[in-house]
Order: C-alpha cells, then structure tokens, then sequence
C-alpha cells in the first residue's frame, strides 16, 4: 500500500496514470448544489463571493473531495453577450431569451470584455479566496462551457440543432464567435493559480446530436479552447451529458487529460477505448441513486464504478452535476467507502 497522499499528490497521480493510496473523489460538478446547502442563492452569491466560498467550504469539511470546483458559474459568459437570464432561487442561472435570429443579429454581437464582466468578476474572487483556502493542499479547477454548448443558449438550443441542417453556415458563423468569447474567458481564468479547466458541452451530447454532428460543429472548436488552456500549462478537463458510447474514440482526438463519463455511458466500455490515454471521472448516477438513493444504494454504486474503472488512471465522482438537495450523507460517505475498498 503506497504511504498516504495528500489530495493535490493523489488527483495528479490519477491524471498522470500514477499508483495512488486510493482513488480520488471529485464533485464535478458541486457548485450549485454546494449553494443549495447553505440556502445562498446564485444572485446573492454574486453579490457577496465570500457566501459562496463558504458554503463551498462547508461541503468539502464534510466531503473532503480531492478535486475541487473553484469557480462554478460555467455559463457568465450568456449575459455578458446579452441573453436575458432568470436567477433562480435554487440552482444555476437560467438562459430565458435568445439573441440571435440570424446572421444580421449575430453580426451585431461583440465578444464580451472579459474584465467587465461582473459575473465573472466575482466568480475570480470566490476563487481567489479558494485558492488561498486550499491551493497547496487541493486540485483546483474553473468551470467553462463548451462554444457549441454556448452557441445553443444564444441562439437556442432546439434553433441551434435544426440550423445544423438546414443553415450550416450560420451555425460556423455563430460557433466561430462563441469559440472566441470563450478563448478570451479561458485565456482569462489560466491566469488563476488553478490547476486546471473544466469545459463542459451538455448540447453536443449523444442524446442529441449524432457523432457526424459532433465531429463538425463541436469538436474542432472544443480543440481550439482547450488548446488555449493547454498553452497555459493547465490540465484540460472534458465533459458532455448523456450518452457518448458512440463518440468516445472521436473524443479522444481533443487533447484532454480527464474524461467525465456519465451514467449513461457502461465505464468499463469507456476505460477500454480510452485506455491508458485519458483519465476517467464518474459515474454515480446523480439522478437515481446519489438524489433519490439510500447510503446503500450509493456504496453498491461506488463498489459497481470501481469495479469497472480499476484504481489507477480514474477518480470518483458523480455522472454530471450533483443536484441541489442531494443529501449530504449520500456524498459524504464516498470517502469512506473508498478506503474501505481499496
């Protein structure tokens, strides 16, 4: 048994393939849910940072996760362009009116100044204060949508996937603008003493779009923002909702250290296509077992996810994001249970 490490040691040993004390734990996806704990609204978290740092360090007292969720507003950039966003008492900001009509609205955009986005202003501080926290001892990340995944809240979601039949070229037009606003977030959040940053792309799903869709419309720009996080010397975090079965070997050609895998995805079936490329994350069922589930329920999960995945080259964590009012005993046994079976 390798001596003990601390959680930064581990969750990099994972990502390098390394032999861990035991396999790491991450959220992903906690922020919201985090909020949730502490009855912190998402508006009021922005107003003041320091309610969000706090409630996000009282899950990891309790939860004491390896790979922590730094920044957690993943979709700021939605506002800066100018859509009309609702803010929920519970959960994420949501996307309420659309920008683009076509091409002449489209031109009418400007990619956000990154600096005076006031979402992301007090997204930098919250993770600031984090890093100050834990940034000797934790793996830390930014969260960041994906330009297709942009593209789909500004334009719309159900707009942006028939466009990809019938108005190619104004989908390249639109991605090639959300590709540069989220360049220019990137290149903003790797300036942070993060260790890495977390894209996600929940619209270039395989319960969405086809792997031809994905290979055209998602992916070359994916590469593109990656590629900017790469140039920073920061680990680059990947994932996408539902099924990817179909997809993974596509994946693998954007340049990623870690593979969020969702429930829906068989993660045996994902460690042999990625082999010793890419590390996986996941893949609690969120849903069914972590919200709705017993402690039971949830350690036969984990037994179940690392039986499949091994423990070298994976960390454990949920499917996607961890729904508000999840219980916390659901989660805060994850640790446990994995020592136990180490």
């Amino acid at each position: 048994m390798k001596p003990e490490m601390t959680s930064k040691e581990r969750f990099l040993a994972a990502i390098n393939k390394e032999p861990v004390d035991y396999v790491p734990t991450c959220g992903p996806f906690p922020g919201y849910w985090a909020l949730g704990y502490s009855q912190v609204t998402a508006s009021d978290s922005i107003k003041n940072p320091e309610l969000g740092v706090n409630a996000q360090l009282k899950v990891i007292q309790n939860c004491d996760f390896d790979g922590i969720e730094a920044m957690w507003d993943w979709l700021s950039p939605v506002e800066a362009i100018g859509c009309e966003i609702q803010m929920p008492d519970v959960g994420s900001p949501i996307t309420m009116a659309h920008v683009i009509e076509d091409k002449d609205s489209l031109k009418k955009l400007e990619v956000p100044d990154v600096h005076q986005d006031y979402r992301i202003k007090s997204a930098v501080e919250s993770a600031q204060r984090l890093i100050d926290h834990l940034g000797n001892e934790k793996y830390l990340y930014c969260t960041i949508t994906a330009p297709f995944t942009l593209a789909g809240e500004i334009r719309g979601v159900e707009n942006i996937l028939r466009d990809t039949y019938k108005n190619p070229s104004l989908v390249k037009d639109i991605l090639e603008f959300t590709t540069e606003v989220l360049k220019s977030y990137c290149g903003y959040l790797t300036k942070l003493d993060v260790d890495g940053i977390f894209i996600c792309d929940p619209t270039a799903s395989g319960s969405l779009i086809s792997t031809k869709i994905f290979d055209t419309y998602a992916k070359p720009y994916v590469i593109e923002v990656a590629n900017i996080v790469r140039k920073a010397n920061k680990h680059v975090l990947f994932h996408i909702c539902g099924d990817t079965s179909d997809r993974l070997e596509s994946i693998m050609e954007i340049d990623h250290d870690v593979l969020s895998v969702d429930s829906l995805v068989d993660l045996k079936y994902a460690k042999e296509v990625l082999g010793e490329k890419i590390t996986t994350l996941g893949n609690i069922d969120v849903s069914n077992i972590l919200y709705m589930g017993t402690q039971e329920q949830v350690e036969r999960e984990i037994r179940s996810c690392m039986e499949k995945a091994g423990d070298i080259g994976h960390i454990l964590g949920g499917a996607c994001d961890i729904a508000p009012e999840t219980p916390m005993d659901n989660v805060s046994i994850w640790k446990q249970v994995i020592k136990n079976i180490r």
